[in-house]
């Protein structure tokens, strides 16, 4: 579900004088966004770069953007303040610690103020060349050795025919002066010379640039659309910036166990509340709207629907939500029907359920998709029975599936009923862990081997044997875990084989009688019996 639609962009491969690109940092020509990390890197890695480009090694390409808008940028890179009077502005995608590495080391201090932050040049930015043994290196002596030249000094001229002028001046044997100012000159013309290969993107909207920099950045780094709307976005007056809201957010989530959920899925959240399906809401357009007020709003909204989904649910773990487009759907729900009585809650429940097991969004096209958004809203307002848009004559279930894992809708519906199936006496369980026991072997997980439940409502369930725990169950309770005496014999006398048919079988028929309920057949390849 998603806009295909994209803004016209060029994507352009270049490549450019190591200089050049300094001096375009210089003249705020390239500019570096605030959804940027900060700078990150250690002192070794830092020498690292440098090594590889005395050596001619590539350091990677950088990733550059030229959009139609403007963003809100840092105000410096490495130590140094940079200029923010350029009209011509490329932004750094990828590259932002090779960038601030080499511009804070190859910058003369004395041509260009500090940032704010700082008093005097950071030690991890003196980096030195020294002459004698061909390396680099960060000198924290306040002496001066005629054999460490600073970085800014190589590359700058007249900085550099003064370091020659000294070491002539130097008390040294013919051949040792003459050998440092070729080591000395090599260095100068390898930095003068090197080229580092750039990728220019011109035009293209947020979404686009997002996904370009997920396949060709260097380092396998992620970004999210809500840190490149950040930039555009961000409130002088009160300091809100989307991507730090955000990160805010889900650490409150954390007590849900969801504080992994996807940044774009809150982003798609908040666009959902433009009365119309997130993925026909261009990231642009949020830029019209009170984006602070419109994500605040929002979050109260997302909290509720997660809530929903844990409590009611037990998706005691994000990563069994099967389609993150139910959360986007409940969050909806949550901001049009703000007090939903019991029963609103348990058939908004009927609704996750049916949507999850009939592989509900995943078998329409996006106008349809369109159309189950619009019932969906109605269903929020009491205007319709269920929420479900109904194509097809029957809806089925996957077939059964042979491992739980967290990467297929089929498997964590299976979970997630074996999970309500052996947890339905309680609603709410606050801090729960998701936990595993498994009969046989851990590498097999087969759905009949494992036992799932709650650790803090159980801590204290396995705490001998499963013989024990078993023996402690009422009838009731032995099928809510799917055992009976004839499983457990099998378990007690080593029969895998038996074990593992019975008790797939007893969840099976446990499932196949919950999904019929929901009005969707149950795909089975074989008859329920042994």
């Amino acid at each position: 579900m998603e806009n295909t639609e994209r803004k016209f962009l060029n994507v352009k491969p270049e490549t450019t004088r190591l200089l050049n690109l300094m001096e375009e940092i210089m003249s705020g020509e390239i500019r570096v966004p605030v959804f940027q990390r900060d700078f990150v890197w250690k002192s070794t890695q830092m020498l690292e770069l440098f090594d590889s480009i005395l050596k001619g090694y590539p350091i990677g390409s950088l990733l550059l953007w030229k959009p139609d808008n403007n963003f809100e940028t840092k105000e410096s890179i490495g130590p140094y303040k940079v200029k923010n009077s350029s009209s011509e502005k490329r932004y750094v995608l990828d590259g932002f610690q090779r960038l601030s590495t080499l511009f804070g080391s190859l910058t003369n201090p004395n041509n260009i103020d500090l940032s704010n932050k700082f008093d005097s040049v950071p030690k991890e930015f003196s980096i030195y060349y020294d002459l004698k043994s061909k390396e680099f290196t960060h000198s924290f002596s306040k002496v001066d050795n005629y054999y460490l030249i600073p970085l800014y000094k190589i590359v700058d001229t007249f900085e550099f025919l003064d370091f020659l002028d000294n070491i002539k001046l130097a008390a040294l044997n013919e051949n040792e002066r003459k050998q440092l100012i070729e080591n000395a000159k090599e260095v100068n013309k390898i930095l003068y010379d090197y080229q580092i290969p750039h990728v220019e993107i011109k035009g293209g909207d947020i979404k686009s640039a997002v996904e370009i920099f997920s396949r060709i950045n260097s380092t396998g780094t992620e970004i999210s659309q809500d840190f490149m709307l950040s930039a555009l976005s961000y409130n002088h007056s009160t300091g809100f910036l989307l991507s730090e809201a955000i990160s805010g957010f889900l650490d409150k989530l954390s007590k849900y166990n969801f504080e992994n959920l996807k940044r774009d899925t809150i982003l798609n959240c908040i666009a959902n509340s433009q009365n119309k399906i997130y993925f026909d809401v261009k990231t642009e357009e949020l830029l019209k709207i009170d984006l602070e007020a419109a994500t605040s709003s929002a979050f109260i909204h997302i909290e509720k629907a997660v809530s929903f989904l844990y409590s009611f649910i037990k998706i005691w773990d994000f990563r069994l939500l099967p389609y993150p487009t139910q959360l986007i759907f409940i969050s909806e729900y949550f901001r049009i029907n703000p007090k939903p009585s019991e029963n609103d809650l348990l058939n908004l429940e009927t609704w996750f359920w049916k949507t999850t097991y009939s592989n509900y969004f995943t078998m329409y096209s996006l106008s349809q998709q369109r159309e189950a958004y619009r019932i969906f809203c109605e269903f929020a307002k009491h205007k319709h029975s269920n929420g479900i848009l109904k194509l097809v004559d029957d809806f089925e279930t996957a077939k059964f599936p042979e491992k739980l894992n967290f990467t297929g809708v089929r498997t964590k519906a299976l979970q997630l009923f074996m999970i309500k199936n052996s947890h339905s006496h309680n609603n709410s369980i606050d801090g729960v862990q998701l936990r595993e026991i498994y009969f046989f072997s851990k590498r097999d997980r087969s759905p009949s081997n494992i036992i799932l439940y709650a650790e803090d409502d159980y801590k204290n369930l396995f705490q001998n044997n499963i013989d024990d725990f078993y023996n402690s169950l009422s009838n009731f309770e032995r099928q809510q875990y799917f055992l009976s005496d004839d499983i457990m014999n099998a378990y007690r006398s080593d029969n895998y084989e038996k074990f593992s048919k019975l008790r797939e079988l007893e969840i099976k028929v446990a499932e196949k009688k919950f999904v019929t309920n929901l009005d969707i057949r149950y795909e089975e390849k074989q008859k329920l019996e042994w």
